[in-house]
């Protein structure tokens, strides 16, 4: 039984399986994953694949403690989600998105789960993701020009953010946002070094990725539980870095399953210095760049299936 799996953590955070059989997005509700445009071109190479949605998002449960968003803890849900589904069977892993950075964790905690692994957009870059022995906070990181782009995680991962979106429309502007909408004057509501910019974000015009019906699904889920599950992502690296700690001092860990990364090279966030390291870090890494911002699965989708089909292929 071929099993294939994939997460993403937009909007909805959600996580896919397959086995050899059709089955589409996760609920059997069509738009609430951002990866619905790879899942034919999967089903067609003889994978059923599975999107459930991850933890704080839709239907999912979003509980208090941030000890339930640890990558480890996260990891050990979903091998244990899978092992309900095809016991004792290895995977192919893919996310986009902090997704991408859940399927690095995966392969990290469970590499006898894990036959290979593909992630869109998000490389796997230390000390931000990725083992270190040495805490540096994400502040810093920014600060001494490590990370310069990731300025706008510092007003995300501020609890005081939730409360700025707890309307149906707050949300609904939310997403618009960081799904390009832009003023007239092509202005964004969202900058890399500050985040959101609440005086712009009321001006913007609909977005160019997403239509409305599926903007209704986004927004509908998202307003069950509220915002707060969906940014306890990026509140838990201190909590990941102490869980991982004793395999960085070993000194010995890497990748050594095939894995794919395709980085957006028009994604402002991510610029190719941040992975140009990355290779050291695997045994087997193909990098298949694409022409598309961040939400490359949408914006080059056909390039995207192409490669991804293609790597797939290799892997039989």
């Amino acid at each position: 039984m071929r099993f294939l799996n994939f997460f993403t953590a937009i909007s909805l955070t959600p996580l896919a399986l397959a086995f050899p059989l059709n089955l589409t997005q996760p609920g059997t509700i069509p738009g609430t994953t951002s990866h619905y445009t790879e899942v034919p071109a999967l089903t067609a190479l003889g994978y059923r694949v599975i999107a459930p949605d991850m933890l704080g998002y839709a239907g999912t449960d979003s509980p208090s403690s941030l000890i339930h968003w640890t990558h480890k803890e996260l990891a050990t849900d979903l091998v244990n989600l899978a092992g309900q589904i095809a016991p004792g069977e290895q995977v192919i892993l893919g996310g986009h998105d902090w997704g991408a950075g859940l399927v690095y964790k995966v392969a990290m905690w469970y590499p006898d789960f894990v036959k290979a692994f593909f992630t869109i957009a998000v490389p796997y870059m230390p000390p931000w993701l990725g083992l270190s022995t040495d805490w540096k906070d994400l502040s810093e990181l920014v600060a001494d020009g490590t990370f310069p782009t990731l300025g706008y995680q510092l007003q995300w991962r501020d609890p005081s953010i939730d409360r700025n979106f707890t309307t149906p429309s707050q949300i609904r502007m939310m997403f618009n946002t960081v799904f390009g909408g832009t003023t007239p004057e092509g202005a964004y509501g969202y900058s890399v070094s500050e985040g959101f910019l609440y005086d712009v974000m009321p001006l913007l015009q609909p977005n160019p990725l997403v239509n409305s019906s599926d903007m209704d699904l986004y927004v509908n889920s998202i307003a069950r539980h509220g915002v707060r599950g969906g940014f306890n992502w990026y509140r838990t690296r201190r909590m990941d870095w102490e869980d991982e700690l004793p395999l960085a001092e070993e000194g010995t860990f890497r990748f050594r399953m095939p894995s794919l990364f395709i980085p957006a090279l028009r994604d402002i966030s991510m610029p190719e210095e941040y992975y140009k390291d990355m290779p050291g870090y695997f045994d087997s890494l193909a990098i298949r760049a694409v022409d598309a911002g961040h939400w490359a699965h949408w914006e080059g989708r056909e390039e995207v299936n192409e490669i991804l089909a293609g790597w797939v292929k290799s892997l039989n």
